[in-house]
C-alpha cells in the first residue's frame, strides 16, 4: 500500500502541470566517490520553475537539504560523508511546488583519499622553519608565511614585520592550521604550500575545497584564499577574496584580474553578483553537519588552454552561486615549475591594530581536486 501512495503522488496533477525533466548527469548511479562529490544536473522545459532544490539522505539517517541553486542547472561540489548516499534534485516552483525531479545512489569514500587526482589535506603539510620567508618560496610542500608584504619587499603596500605564528589545534578532523598576524595593523601577510605531488599532464579543472573559522571577522579587511597552477610555461592565477569593506562596507567577493587589479563580483560592468560580507563568517553555517563557527568553501574553477582562469562557481555553507566560467583576465603570467600547483591564504588586517590586535584564520580539510 505504501508503494501505490508513492506512485499516485508521483503522477498527481500538481506535479505533473509545468512538468519539466530533471536529469543528474553527476555522480554516476553505482559509483564511488570521494567526500567532495560534484553533483551536476541539468533541466529542460524551465519555465514555471523558480530554483533547484538538492536533497541527500546517507543511509540510515534524514534527508537534509544540501542547498537551493536559482538556475536551470547545477554543476558543483558538496561535501558528503561516508557512507551509502542518494540524493534527489528537484525543480520547484516559487510557491513551494515541485514540477520535475530525479534521483542518484552512490557511494562515498569515508575521507579524502590522495592519488594523482587529488591532494588531500594541504593545512596538515606542516611547517617550514623558519615558518616566514620573504621570497616565500619553501624548497619543500611546507606553510611558510610572507613578512614582506603580498607583493614581496619592493611593494609600496603597508607591510607586516611582527611575528606570526602558524601552528596546529585539535578540530573539525583533529588538526588544522592557525595562521596569526599579531598587532599587524593595516597589512597583508600571504602564507602558501607547494603540492608534494606534481601533476603529470595538463589540467584545466580545478576544485578547491575548505573549511574556515575566523575568531574575529572585525579584524580583517578582507580574506583571501587562492591556488595557483603551473602548465606549459604558464603561472594560472585561481586567486579570491572576500572584500569586506568594498563600496563602503557592502562587501563583495573579487577575483583577480591581472594588471587591472581585482575585480569585484558586484554585478556591473559584466561581472557575476556575489556579495559577501562578515556576519557570514560570523554566523553560524546553515550546512548540516559543519560545527560551530566554522564555514565551508567551495571554488571551481577552469584553467583553459591558453593559461588563463575562468571562474566557474563558489559554493559557500551549501548554497552554489554559479559564475558562468566568468574571466577577469586573459593576461598570462610565466612560470617555469611544471606540474606545480599550491595553495595560498593571505590575511588583510584592519587598520586599528590596537582595537584588533590579532588577524587570525583556522584552515581545515583544504583539498584540492584536478582533472585535465
Amino acid at each position: 500500500m505504501k508503494f501505490l501512495r508513492i506512485v499516485a503522488l508521483l503522477i498527481s496533477p500538481a506535479l505533473t502541470a509545468g512538468a519539466q525533466t530533471v536529469t543528474i548527469t553527476n555522480p554516476v548511479n553505482g559509483s564511488v566517490n570521494t567526500t567532495s562529490v560534484t553533483i551536476a544536473a541539468k533541466t529542460t522545459n524551465w519555465n514555471t520553475a523558480d530554483h533547484l532544490e538538492l536533497w541527500d539522505t546517507l543511509s540510515g539517517q534524514k534527508a537534509v537539504k544540501l542547498g537551493n541553486v536559482f538556475v536551470g542547472s547545477v554543476d558543483a561540489v558538496y561535501k558528503l560523508a561516508g557512507g551509502a548516499h542518494s540524493t534527489t534534485v528537484n525543480a520547484v516552483t516559487a510557491s513551494g511546488h515541485t514540477v520535475g525531479s530525479s534521483a542518484v545512489i552512490y557511494s562515498v569514500s569515508a575521507g579524502c583519499v590522495n592519488s594523482s587526482m587529488v591532494q588531500c589535506d594541504f593545512d596538515q603539510l606542516g611547517i617550514a622553519s623558519p615558518d616566514t620567508s620573504c621570497d616565500n618560496a619553501p624548497a619543500e610542500p611546507l606553510w611558510v608565511g610572507n613578512p614582506c608584504g603580498a607583493q614581496g619587499p619592493g611593494s609600496t603596500e603597508p607591510k607586516n614585520y611582527s611575528a606570526r605564528e602558524v601552528s596546529r589545534i585539535t578540530s573539525l578532523n583533529g588538526k588544522a592550521l592557525i595562521l596569526s598576524a599579531n598587532n599587524a595593523g593595516y597589512s597583508n601577510v600571504l602564507f602558501s604550500a607547494l603540492t608534494p605531488n606534481k601533476t603529470t599532464e595538463l589540467d584545466s579543472h580545478w576544485v578547491m575545497d575548505m573549511y574556515v573559522y575566523l575568531p574575529d571577522p572585525e579584524a580583517h579587511q578582507a580574506f583571501e584564499v587562492d591556488m595557483q597552477y603551473v602548465w606549459g610555461g604558464y603561472w594560472t592565477k585561481f586567486y579570491t577574496e572576500c572584500a569586506f569593506n568594498i563600496s563602503n562596507g557592502k562587501g563583495y567577493w573579487g577575483v583577480y584580474g591581472g594588471a587591472n587589479g581585482w575585480k569585484f563580483l558586484n554585478g556591473q560592468n559584466g561581472t557575476p553578483n556575489l556579495p559577501c560580507i562578515r556576519s557570514q563568517f560570523s554566523t553560524p553555517s546553515t550546512q548540516a553537519g559543519v560545527p560551530a563557527g566554522w564555514h565551508h568553501i567551495v571554488w571551481t574553477f577552469e584553467r583553459n588552454a591558453s593559461g588563463y582562469a575562468e571562474y566557474t562557481s563558489l559554493a559557500f555553507d551549501g548554497t552554489t552561486y554559479p559564475l558562468g566560467n566568468y574571466v577577469p583576465t586573459t593576461d598570462t603570467n610565466g612560470g617555469s615549475n611544471q606540474g606545480d600547483f599550491a595553495a595560498l591564504v593571505q590575511l588583510d588586517g584592519a587598520q586599528n591594530a590596537s582595537t584588533y590586535p590579532v588577524v587570525q584564520a583556522y584552515i581545515d580539510e583544504l583539498n584540492i581536486t584536478h582533472t585535465p
